[in-house]
């Protein structure tokens, strides 16, 4: 099937078979939910040439079998980030495999991104599964558009992850040192800062690698974020996060929320009845955003300068 798509690249003689094909790919969902102010239904021609023209954009044709049969546009948002929006499948050619294909050759044509996102109808199962057949996960963004609709954020972070060797124990410690001092210097003292890179050195790593499940996350061969899973002091069923960082220039490309993730995957998290973050003033409000609120209510820094926040399973799923 892939070998059977083309990604034709648009141009503006392009517009009035692009606009004609997303209006009947959009149609019948723009009849389902009257989403008048979002639906691609009604963007004009105009907006069609515009973003055939943007130097971020680039349109293409989908082609299967000599036949013109949907577009894709992906716009670069910042270096390493790119967004797919719209994509469209005329209705008579949905359910053979062509989107699938697509997607592929899509992400095929981009080597330098890094992330890749999307946003689909939280209504619509079948377009939620397919994306995440494509290697998507929700990202937790989510949009009310109206009564009957909302809109939900997907994305993929194309980084390599694994175990922690003994010969990362450098690189990993500097990746930490320079998030305390370029990320975490906003919101403690200088004295802090400099007494708590004392400590964090290549061994210190080696020490929490020595009782936890450590993993590292890599573009080519460069590690670029880590994070790591202990039991609670010796808990069956209690665990705790820690080391959950990301090099400073690939903040806000999804990596955190990666790493938060495959922790989430692995066996220490998946037992737990309970999991306990030491979170730095910088970090809450992203460990928030996965369901982690204050351990026992208590919103004051420990004697290390963190934020306890903790997470319950109940009934199957973790809650607050």
């Amino acid at each position: 099937m892939r070998e059977a798509v083309e990604l034709v690249l648009a141009t503006e003689k392009d517009a009035e078979l692009l606009h004609q094909m997303k209006y009947e790919a959009f149609l019948p969902l723009y009849e389902k939910y009257h989403d008048d102010e979002t639906s691609p239904v009604k963007e004009s021609m105009e907006k069609v040439i515009r973003y055939i023209q943007m130097e971020n954009s680039d349109y293409y044709l989908i082609k299967f079998q000599n036949e013109f049969v949907g577009g894709v546009r992906i716009v670069e948002k910042q270096e390493g980030v790119f967004s797919i929006s719209p994509m469209f499948i005329l209705p008579e050619y949905q359910n053979r495999g062509i989107g699938y294909a697509a997607i592929q050759k899509v992400i095929a044509l981009y080597p330098k991104a890094i992330t890749w996102r999307l946003a689909t109808i939280l209504q619509e199962k079948r377009d939620c599964h397919f994306y995440e057949k494509c290697g998507f996960y929700r990202s937790g963004w989510k949009k009310e558009i109206n009564e009957l609709m909302d809109v939900v954020g997907y994305e993929k972070v194309l980084v390599m992850t694994r175990g922690f060797c003994e010969a990362d124990a450098e690189e990993v410690a500097g990746l930490i040192i320079r998030n305390f001092k370029e990320v975490n210097s906003k919101d403690y003292s200088p004295n802090a800062i400099q007494e708590i890179v004392k400590t964090h050195d290549a061994e210190w790593v080696k020490g929490v690698a020595g009782y936890a499940h450590m993993y590292v996350f890599c573009l080519d061969e460069k590690i670029i974020g880590v994070g790591s899973i202990s039991s609670f002091w010796g808990s069956e069923t209690e665990s705790i996060l820690l080391t959950v960082f990301v090099l400073p220039e690939f903040h806000g490309k999804g990596i955190g929320r990666t790493i938060i993730r495959t922790l989430e995957q692995d066996d220490l998290f998946i037992r737990a009845e309970r999991v306990e973050i030491p979170a730095s003033i910088t970090a809450v409000d992203f460990y928030q955003k996965f369901g982690y609120g204050f351990k026992n209510n208590v919103k004051q820094l420990d004697e290390e300068g963190h934020f306890r926040l903790e997470k319950f399973k109940q009934r199957g799923e973790y809650q607050k």
